[in-house]
């Protein structure tokens, strides 16, 4: 059970060198397969209920012991996750020593877990080179450090603005403050 993914132009760079790469193709579980080397598929969004939920076969019937997530087969590779409380990205993981549907797993039903009670959605991106899990982790994280609760920091270069750049930023913030008396 996923959820079907439009192609949605916006999710398109218009600058791309080579627009054939990103072609998306919706598989059979409603991950997207992107043309890409350091991400090979992502899910986008999917109900944290699939870690409860009983698996069905095509006529119906339901497959015993099994859960709509350990069926599902992007879920045992690995890569990065993120976690969401409603449509907020909440937390950025990797699962690198575990497939992607472990580490998840051990978020969505373990109660003594530490973000047990804070998500319900998640997105994820397989990554076939484990080489590449930190780098992808560190950016998302980089991205979204004010609305994460990442206590990871990324190892990652950050570039200080210049001194005129900090005075043009102080000087549209005064006249923002100025302007809104």
């Amino acid at each position: 059970m996923g959820v079907a993914m439009e192609k949605n132009q916006s999710d398109v760079d218009e600058e791309v060198d080579n627009p054939e790469e990103l072609e998306v193709d919706v598989d059979d579980e409603g991950g997207q397969e992107i043309s890409s080397i350091l991400v090979s598929k992502f899910i986008r969004m999917w109900p944290r209920e699939i870690f409860d939920a009983i698996a069905e076969q095509e006529d119906g019937q339901k497959i015993r012991h099994k859960t709509i997530a350990s069926v599902s087969k992007v879920l045992n590779k690995h890569g990065v996750y993120i976690l969401y409380r409603d449509d907020k990205p909440f937390y950025i993981g990797q699962a690198k020593l575990r497939s992607l549907g472990k580490r998840l797993k051990a978020h969505a039903t373990r109660p003594n877990a530490r973000r047990y009670l804070f998500w319900n959605y998640f997105s994820a991106y397989v990554i076939e080179d484990p080489k590449h899990i930190d780098e992808v982790e560190a950016i998302l994280i980089a991205a979204m450090p004010f609305v994460v609760t990442n206590s990871a920091i990324p190892k990652l270069t950050r570039e200080k603005m210049d001194r005129s750049t900090v005075r043009l930023v102080n000087y549209l913030r005064r006249r923002k403050l100025n302007s809104d008396d």
